[in-house]
């Protein structure tokens, strides 16, 4: 079916779209469509981590580079406008979240222009684009002046279209379906099937199709092998055993991730479950990692070296359990402190005492990298931290003049080479973790998750997969 379809692909002259389940080897097909593809294809996706496994899977399937070129959407019409500035009348080179929108615009009024039309001709000879349920409609419309030019062949799952709660998605009913020709739709649990778990495969097959016809699915009966449920209230801190399930024993390289809703609250909550569990699990930041600014902020802005201190304190507490505990009272209170026959600790308080005396990165990035080592204290988010440190590498090293502009600098850098997400029991949101896949996924509060966000949580483990649902609801509500 798959090197059908992919033939399907690299032939077809119009527009079209493929349905492309969660883990049923959607970007496999797009490599295989290309290699068969006449010409040089622009395939665009949303993430550099995408386009980073576009690659991969390119290189794996022995495709040569001078066919393609990867993307993302927003990249693609950043760098096609400021080309021609002029005739684009764009020339910000790092539009903000607001600004987005505006950019696309300008890019769909560039495309109209006849010279630029035949630039795209000439550089290409087709269109892939991968996860169509993550477009925008201001995407949508981009796609579909470009698809007036060449073939477009769309790839997505709208029961993955979790972003809504973001900014509007674009809707299949309307706008995909009535315009695009249906290519086919993959049906081959491959992620499941490769990792030795064809019964758990099966199961979310039908889960898929339950679903989508908005029913809702059945905990209650016989469940395939590695599928496990768990009622458990873990808001009650009263209750000792609450957090077992995340002790459970997985094999040390296998990666396991907790998933929670994507809502703000939920954000705040895999911060405080991750703390709870000393650093056995590590939660992740989004993108944009607004805490990290705040601090860099915060940090520039502090009017003496005390109070800027005092701020790397607060920092490296909402990281890191036990810091109280290896600090001196004077360290504490932002004073060079003496050492006497008691400080348990001398290195760490000669290194809270250079910075306080000389506040460089160098003399920060020493002192909390002691914290962060020491036996008494556990990371619980190393995500932010580590990026902290990237920030002052950057510094350190002479790239930017202060810290907000290596944390500028730092901010470019991840955008394009994604999230290196090296700890292996983490835990994040259903919108952090989407396109993302583990060994073992344990879904949180199952039962405030709606059918789409639940599908993507759900879809993230390969071998295993526990469903937590609240005890405090009625028995009935455990079916989802």
């Amino acid at each position: 079916m798959t090197d059908e379809l992919a033939t399907t692909l690299a032939n077809f002259t119009t527009k079209g779209y493929v349905i492309a389940p969660a883990g049923y080897g959607k970007t496999h097909l797009i490599a295989l469509a290309v290699k068969q593809s006449k010409g040089r294809q622009l395939i665009l996706t949303h993430t550099f981590a995408g386009v980073n496994s576009i690659k991969t899977k390119m290189a794996l399937l022995g495709v040569h580079s001078s066919k393609y070129q990867v993307d993302t959407i927003a990249s693609w019409a950043l760098r096609l406008c400021l080309a021609y500035p002029k005739n684009s009348e764009w020339s910000i080179d790092n539009p903000s979240t607001k600004q987005w929108n505006q950019l696309y615009e300008s890019c769909q009024k560039l495309i109209h222009k006849q010279f630029i039309r035949d630039i795209i001709h000439f550089s290409y000879s087709g269109i892939y684009v991968d996860e169509y349920q993550d477009c925008s409609e201001q995407q949508h419309t981009l796609i579909s002046v470009l698809s007036g030019l060449l073939p477009c062949r769309i790839l997505g799952d709208p029961l993955q279209a979790i972003f809504d709660t973001i900014e509007k998605s674009v809707d299949w009913d309307v706008s995909i379906y009535p315009h695009f020709k249906c290519l086919g739709e993959l049906e081959v649990p491959w992620r499941w099937n490769n990792a030795g778990a064809p019964e758990l495969g099966s199961w979310l097959n039908q889960a898929r199709r339950i679903l989508l016809a908005g029913e809702k699915i059945d905990l209650t009966g016989s469940l395939p092998k590695g599928l496990s449920t768990v009622s458990v209230d873990l808001d009650d801190f009263s209750d000792r055993t609450r957090l077992k399930t995340f002790y459970k024993t997985f094999p040390n390289q296998e990666t396991v991730m907790a998933i929670q809703a994507g809502d703000q609250r939920s954000k705040s909550k895999t911060h405080t479950l991750a703390r709870s569990l000393t650093g056995k699990f590590s939660s992740i930041e989004e993108v944009e990692c607004k805490d990290l600014f705040l601090f860099v902020k915060k940090l520039e802005n502090a009017k003496t070296t005390k109070e800027a201190f005092q701020y790397v304190l607060e920092f490296s507490k909402k990281c890191i359990t036990g810091v109280d505990g290896i600090l001196t009272t004077g360290t504490k209170r932002g004073e060079v402190a003496q050492q006497t026959r008691v400080t348990k600790y001398p290195e760490i308080l000669n290194a809270a005492n250079n910075y306080l005396i000389v506040p460089t990165s160098q003399s920060l990035r020493n002192f909390l990298y002691l914290v962060k080592e020491h036996s008494e204290t556990n990371i619980f988010r190393r995500d932010l931290l580590n990026r902290f440190f990237n920030v002052l590498r950057v510094h350190i090293v002479g790239e930017a003049s202060t810290i907000h502009d290596a944390a500028q600098i730092y901010q470019r850098e991840f955008r394009h080479s994604g999230r290196p997400l090296k700890h292996r029991k983490l835990i994040g949101t259903t919108l952090l973790v989407k396109g993302l896949e583990f060994d073992h996924a344990i879904i949180l509060d199952a039962n405030s998750l709606d059918a789409k966000q639940l599908y993507v949580a759900i879809t993230r483990g390969a071998k295993t997969l526990t469903i937590l649902t609240n005890s405090k609801l009625p028995p009935n509500l455990l079916i989802l």
